[in-house]
Parts: structure tokens; C-alpha cells; sequence
């Protein structure tokens, strides 16, 4: 009888009656907190192997749960989706977040926000203000939020806003260097540990515009998206340091033919900050890409170019191929002699709740030192 419930139950929720595919929309929609489960099985090279698990869930109005989707319709954006995941690694990294996503009155509001709580063990190759031939572990822990809110202008594709950054450091070194000289060893542990460990406040306020024509935000096909955002972080919002940070980013789709799409992702990061200003290792920008280690290429201006190609194998499977690289220098005008950080993959990805859009996937991507693999839910770039 049990199993009989079960089979019904999954032949009711998590099978789509238009093509008889594995599909999680009625589920996701009609199953009081019912959610998409994400696992993790992490491979990021910047802390190594590890596990973790994830769950989106989506909260529908009254009058989307009236809308019904077929194969043709475009997609729904529900009112509100909310993310939990947690996760751990071999180099004794841990992590949970939780993060919301909110797109009120017919999607004239937006609303983005995430609380994170690390305790991060990652190698750094720039510590106060210069580029380490070998790279300082330390350990990052302490809680991060950042919000944004954002008013469509009248009917069109822009909005205007405002975003705030918060984060609570303690800064440690994870393992000691090693050196030659057994000497200058201990005099730069010695130094190192009696200048790390203190509670390091970054707090910023700022503005951001955008223009959005991508057809679905959640896993883009077709259409633009173009953002520009500045914060400035400083002791009359909480900050301990005061700079500036900036960020440009453009992200191209285009629908090629009904077997075919294209994409290509720009972004440009910098920070600005006065000659006299030390700052932490972790609020530097780098190069975030597929297959590069996070913090691997940071530097006060960093420049990244990606493509990809998707090829839809059918209405449920497609296939991407991606490649770009990144820059990380010490200003805009030594961008151009910097090293750069090529990386290049491969992926699949299934549509699981087509009521939304949704896909799942697997990319795998080799860096200028590693590869590595990720589970993708939804856009690879946001």
C-alpha cells in the first residue's frame, strides 16, 4: 500500500503529463514546502574536495498558482525564491548561507539578499599590497550580508537602487610559513600572527542601475543584462577601512535557432582606495571563473571575458561549451601587461521544472593549474 502511495505520488508531482519526462514544477508549486534539492559534491580548487547540501524554494502569488504551463508558454518568475545550503571540504573549510530573492508588484521590485557564515581556509597570493611567489594560507571566518533593492522605471527594462555590504572578519594565519631561513621563518610566523586575529569591519552603502531583457532571470536564453553598482565603505556606516569599491558587468544572450544558443559575459572590478590604506586580502577583487581557484588572481582591477555555446539536444537536455579569461593588476593601465588566466569546460544540464525554467546540470572546467567540476543550478554566471 506504501509503495502504491509513493509510485502515485511521484507519477502525480515529479513527472510532467505533456512529455512523460522527470520534471519537479507540480511539486515545486502545489507541495506545501516542497523545494528543489541541491547536492554539492565540492571541488573548488581554492579549498579542495568536499560535500554540502543545498535547497531553493519557490513562493508563488495566489494568481501564479492559478497559471498553468505548457511546452510554448514562457516562463513563471514567482514571487519570491528562498536558498539554504551548508557545506565542508577536506582543507577544513565550512560554510551555510541563506539567501532570498523577491520580485513584487508584477516584478517592479526587486529584492536580493544573502547572509553567509564562513570559516574559510583559502591561499592568498597578495598579502599587504604585494604578490607572494608562494601562496599564505589563512582562515577567514565570520558572518557577510549583502542586500540590494531595486524600482523598475515606469514600464521599462531599467531599475535603480540601492545595495549594502557588511562583513565581520577575524583574520588568522591558517599554517605557518615555511622559508629557507629558519630565522626569518619565525620572525614572519612571529609577525604574522601578532598582526592577524583581530575583528576586521567592512560596512559599505551605495548605488547600482541596471537594464534586464533576459526572457527568464533564472536560466537566461535569450536577452541583455547590463549593471553598474559603487560602494563606499567608511566609519559613518561602520566600516574600520575606507575605500571604494566598483563593479560593471554585461551578460549576452542570444537564441541562435531552436538547436542553438550563445552567450558572453564581461565584468570589470575595482577598487579604490588611498596609497596609505592596507587592505585585508579577502576584500581585494579577483578573477572568478570556472576552473580558476577563488583569490588565485586578485589584485585593485580585475577584467574577465567568457563565452559560451549551448547546444539543445531536445526540449529537456542541453550541452554548453565555455571558454574566457581573466586579468588581475594593480590599476586599470597595468591590465594590459598582466597575466592572463585562461580557463576552458565543458557541461550538461536537464531541465527539472520547466514550469520555471529551471535546469540542472554538471560543468567541468580546466584553469591555468587544476580542473575541476561544479553542480550548476540555473545561470552558470548568476
Amino acid at each position: 500500500m506504501t509503495g502504491t502511495v509513493q509510485a502515485d505520488f511521484f507519477q502525480d508531482y515529479m513527472i510532467d503529463p505533456e512529455d512523460g519526462m522527470l520534471d519537479g514544477s507540480r511539486y515545486l508549486s502545489e507541495v506545501p514546502q516542497g523545494f528543489l534539492p541541491i547536492p554539492m559534491i565540492i571541488t573548488e580548487p581554492a579549498v579542495g574536495a568536499g560535500l554540502g547540501m543545498g535547497a531553493i524554494f519557490f513562493h508563488e502569488s495566489e494568481e501564479q498558482k492559478k497559471q498553468r504551463v505548457s511546452g510554448n508558454s514562457p516562463a513563471i518568475l514567482p514571487n519570491n525564491i528562498s536558498v539554504v545550503g551548508l557545506g565542508a571540504t577536506e582543507n577544513g573549510t565550512r560554510a551555510a548561507g541563506l539567501g532570498h530573492m523577491g520580485f513584487w508588484h508584477n516584478d517592479r521590485i526587486r529584492y536580493r539578499g544573502f547572509a553567509l557564515f564562513p570559516d574559510l581556509n583559502l591561499d592568498f597570493y597578495s598579502l599587504g599590497g604585494r604578490d607572494l611567489r608562494d601562496p599564505v594560507e589563512l582562515n577567514v571566518k565570520g558572518p557577510a550580508a549583502v542586500q540590494e533593492l531595486k524600482f523598475r522605471l515606469g514600464a521599462s527594462r531599467w531599475m535603480l537602487g540601492a545595495r549594502q555590504v557588511y562583513r565581520q572578519v577575524e583574520l588568522s594565519l591558517e599554517e605557518d610559513i615555511s622559508l629557507p631561513n629558519p630565522r626569518l621563518e619565525q620572525a614572519v610566523n612571529t609577525f604574522l600572527r601578532n598582526n592577524l586575529g583581530d575583528k576586521i569591519h567592512t560596512s559599505g552603502l551605495g548605488v547600482l542601475a541596471e537594464y534586464d531583457s533576459r526572457d527568464n532571470p533564472l536560466a537566461p536564453q535569450s536577452g541583455l543584462y547590463y549593471a553598474g553598482n559603487y560602494v563606499w565603505y567608511g566609519d559613518s556606516v561602520g566600516s574600520d577601512i575606507n575605500f571604494g569599491s566598483y563593479t560593471l558587468e554585461g551578460l549576452n544572450y542570444w537564441n541562435a535557432n531552436e538547436h542553438f544558443n550563445f552567450a558572453l559575459r564581461l565584468q570589470y572590478d575595482g577598487v579604490d582606495v588611498s596609497d596609505s590604506t592596507r587592505l585585508p586580502p579577502y576584500v581585494l577583487p579577483y578573477v572568478d571563473m570556472r576552473g580558476i581557484p577563488a583569490v588565485r588572481y586578485q589584485g585593485k582591477a580585475v577584467a574577465v571575458a567568457e563565452v559560451e555555446a549551448i547546444w539543445k539536444a531536445g526540449p529537456r537536455w542541453r550541452f554548453n561549451f565555455f571558454g574566457g579569461g581573466g586579468r588581475a593588476a594593480e590599476s586599470f593601465s597595468d591590465l594590459s601587461d598582466a597575466e592572463v588566466a585562461n580557463s576552458y569546460g565543458t557541461g550538461f544540464c536537464y531541465l527539472i521544472a520547466r514550469r520555471y525554467g529551471m535546469t540542472m546540470g554538471v560543468d567541468i572546467a580546466r584553469g591555468p593549474e587544476e580542473t575541476a567540476w561544479y553542480i550548476q543550478a540555473g545561470s552558470s554566471w548568476r
